[in-house]
């Protein structure tokens, strides 16, 4: 497919989804951050902005790379996942985790590109399965043992936040591969279980597996007014986005562009918009946010292969995921995790590994349109939820 075919096939309507949030989220971290460095009011703001250009960049490489290439990388792609997640563990910890590979100009967090690689493998896998007639728990058992290598590095950074996500990647995947809902009740059980184990009975027995500050915050969050000093920030995110009002306070010197919300330009981002544009300019975030859902999931029934489905559905999850857990801890209704905001939270790695995901979609979704130009009746075909290129007919190849 030349640049330009590919150009007039792909989805127009995510990419404007994703620049207006961008945009949203630029004008919000400028404006939590005027007054973080004395004398240099836009230091934040322009490291963003070279970002948001950076991960625009990786997304356009990945949408014009032919999702059918990653299955010869498999091996490279998996490796390279695992051998940066090793290696972040040999630095010196920053806020009590080893999170952060230094580069010259950029701190590299290998967690957050593990997620995109981690999309790509488990689409491979899971279509091998398939294919070979390989379905419910052995499918289920072989996408957990190339989860859990990445996810149990990840846990021991520690960094809960990003192994919640390798896991509701996972799931959403192995759900849109067919996995029976029985299975899926199984393992939302195992998972409840676990959640008790690491959180109570463990801790009670003298065995914590969590870090002091996890734990606490674990407990503000089901305590919020018992005085712990990690309940601050969930509160002051609270008062923020309701003193915004319906159409919010503006920029300038308020709760979140002070020194009363802690995180204000990256976890609780939202919370700005929440305060500077108030329940309009936060619903029109969410409409955003729910259009670049609709517009990912529909991709997923209508991929031209196995793979590409669940390339789709993974992006889905990923996006899905991170955007219900950051609203809801900025709303006091999950704990906080730091779990980032896509296309709006400041940082590189997961501005980069955010856009890289949708230039994955893009893919996907651009290959699709070929699909059905070159097949003539395509809309009369039945659609499946996972289609194997086998099936497809010879002449729409």
């Amino acid at each position: 497919m030349t640049i330009s075919m590919l150009l007039r096939r792909v989805d127009w309507v995510l990419i404007a989804a994703v620049l207006l949030l961008l945009a949203i989220g630029e004008r919000a971290v400028k404006a939590a951050t005027v007054n973080d460095l004395l004398g240099n009011p836009g230091f934040f703001d322009r490291r963003h902005l070279i970002y948001i250009v950076v991960g625009l960049g990786f997304a356009a490489v990945a949408m014009l790379i032919d999702p059918r290439i990653y299955r010869r990388l498999f091996w490279f792609i998996y490796g390279s996942a695992i051998t940066l997640l090793i290696i972040v563990l040999g630095f010196s910890a920053a806020r009590g985790s080893q999170r952060w590979i230094p580069l010259p100009f950029f701190t590299l967090q290998p967690s957050e590109l593990g997620k995109v690689m981690m999309i790509v493998c488990l689409a491979i896998i899971i279509a091998d399965c398939i294919r070979r007639d390989i379905r419910g728990w052995n499918m289920a058992m072989r996408a957990a043992l190339l989860m859990l290598p990445p996810f149990a590095l990840v846990f021991v950074q520690p960094d809960l936040g990003t192994s919640i996500v390798y896991i509701a990647i996972t799931l959403t995947v192995l759900v849109v591969a067919g996995l029976p809902g029985r299975s899926v009740a199984v393992i939302g059980g195992a998972t409840v279980a676990l959640v008790v184990l690491v959180l109570a009975i463990m801790p009670s027995i003298g065995l914590p597996l969590l870090r002091p500050y996890q734990a606490e915050r674990i407990t503000a969050f089901l305590d919020p007014q018992g005085g712990s000093p990690a309940a601050y920030q969930a509160q002051q995110s609270k008062i923020a986005i309701g003193s915004g009002g319906l159409a919010g306070r503006g920029q300038g010197i308020s709760q979140t562009a002070g020194s009363f919300l802690p995180e204000h330009h990256t976890d609780f981002v939202f919370a700005v918009v929440g305060e500077n544009r108030g329940f309009v300019g936060s619903a029109i975030v969410l409409l955003l946010y729910l259009l670049v859902f609709w517009r990912v999931g529909r991709m997923i029934p209508r991929a031209r292969n196995l793979e590409e489905s669940l390339i789709a559905a993974g992006v889905f999850g990923l996006l899905l995921t991170q955007v219900g857990i950051n609203i809801g801890m900025n709303l006091g209704i999950a704990p906080t995790t730091g779990i980032p905001l896509p296309f709006m939270t400041y940082g590189g790695s997961n501005t980069i590994t955010n856009l890289t995901a949708v230039g994955l979609a893009l893919a996907v979704g651009a290959r699709i349109a070929r699909e059905q130009v070159a097949a003539p009746g395509w809309q009369k075909r039945p659609r499946r939820r996972l289609v194997d290129p086998l099936e497809v007919p010879t002449d729409a190849v």
